[in-house]
């Protein structure tokens, strides 16, 4: 054999070997990625068969959030029906009361017709979302059959004998939460819903400036706007901050209830209205009318305190004014938080906010607990 024929035969040798190494390389990552694919079709399933034996009873899976309900609560239950839908459930989206201003716009931006109100819960069989107290609850949800609750607050009073679906994440929204869902449990989100979502995850934290905002409601709000199309989140959030600052036509009676929420601890009864202002002139003027509508309010509700808290959430600033319906309200207010700023004969002024979900209902609840109700 010449030199020049040994020369390309060895040539020849190589470029094989080359080839069938590379051939085997990415045989070898096609392997790895069949692999990868059936674990993670795996823990789908797995996840999936956790909750086949959600105990449902005659009838549809009613998902609802709390009274006077608000952008996370009505889009959260919307979203999370769907999911159950996916499951194999008969689940419908409901709310318990007409929407307010900010949550329509989101509706309406998603392109999603608003929920039917559930008047009474009574006998149905109810998914609850973004609370677990029955006094936020819809009428009859003590005589309801509970199926599951999906949160981001404490753990409420709401109990069942029978086993459900119980998931409570310290995070920044309710809605982050369905998303989690969605992807651990292997389901697409379509692009209304995923608009939806990233609204209420903008809303109920501050456009990601709250304090309990976590790297998973960051990490949904990106990619909830790439499947919705959205491409400016900023100012898709301004519109939605707008909306949430609009009170337009609005009584002050329906300000005071337009997110309002109340609890129990050791035997009192509370309730909180929280009222967005856009600045200083606006929140002083905000606290006035709450003040004039808070004694009605107060004999409107079954509780034994009540108060708004007006907050501005603008720039960095986090400025709240709590003010109480009656005298008793601000003896036991001043006594649980002694160190506010300012009080200027309405409101109770904390210059580095008092959240209510943060600050205001943890610290209260812990006071009333030390001073049980007699």
């Amino acid at each position: 054999m010449s030199e020049k024929s040994t020369k390309t035969q060895t040539v020849l040798l190589i470029a094989l070997a080359v080839c069938l190494a590379i051939t085997g390389f990415f045989v070898g990552k096609a392997s790895e990625h069949s692999d990868a694919r059936q674990e993670r079709e795996r823990l789908y399933a797995l996840n999936r068969s956790s909750i086949e034996k959600l105990i449902v009873e005659d009838g549809p899976i009613y998902v609802i959030g709390h009274r006077s309900p608000d952008s996370d609560t009505v889009c959260s239950a919307i979203a999370y029906a769907r999911f159950l839908t996916l499951l194999g459930h008969d689940a419908r989206g409901a709310i318990t009361a007409p929407v307010n201003h900010e949550t329509a716009f989101i509706l309406q931006e998603a392109g999603v017709e608003t929920p039917p109100v559930l008047e009474d819960a009574s006998g149905e069989n109810i998914f609850l979302v973004d609370h677990s107290e029955y006094a936020q609850a819809a009428e009859g949800m003590v005589d309801a059959h509970i199926v599951g609750i999906l949160d981001h607050h404490g753990v409420g009073s709401v109990t069942t004998g029978q086993q459900l679906l119980y998931e409570a994440k310290p995070i920044g929204a309710t809605a982050t939460i369905v998303w989690l869902d969605y992807l651990n449990y292997g389901f697409d989100i379509d692009k209304p819903t995923a608009h939806l979502l990233l609204g209420a995850v903008l809303s109920d934290t501050d456009g990601l400036t709250g304090s309990t905002t976590t790297e998973a409601d960051r990490q949904a709000v990106s990619e909830l706007a790439n499947i919705a199309g959205v491409t400016d989140v900023d100012a898709l959030y301004h519109s939605i901050h707008a909306e949430k600052l609009s009170y337009e036509g609005m009584t002050n009676e329906e300000i005071l209830f337009s997110d309002y929420k109340e609890y129990e601890a050791s035997g009192t009864t509370y309730g909180i209205g929280l009222v967005n202002a856009i600045d200083e002139e606006t929140a002083k003027e905000l606290a006035e009318r709450m003040k004039e509508a808070l004694p009605a309010g107060f004999a409107s509700k079954n509780v034994d305190l009540m108060y708004a808290s007006v907050g501005i959430r603008e720039n960095g600033e986090k400025i709240d004014r709590i003010i109480p319906a009656n005298e008793y309200s601000k003896e036991v207010f001043e006594a649980a938080f002694p160190n506010y700023d300012e009080y200027d004969g309405t409101s109770f002024i904390f210059r580095t906010g008092l959240g209510r979900k943060t600050k205001f209902v943890p610290g209260l609840t812990e006071f009333l607990n030390a001073h049980p109700h007699e």
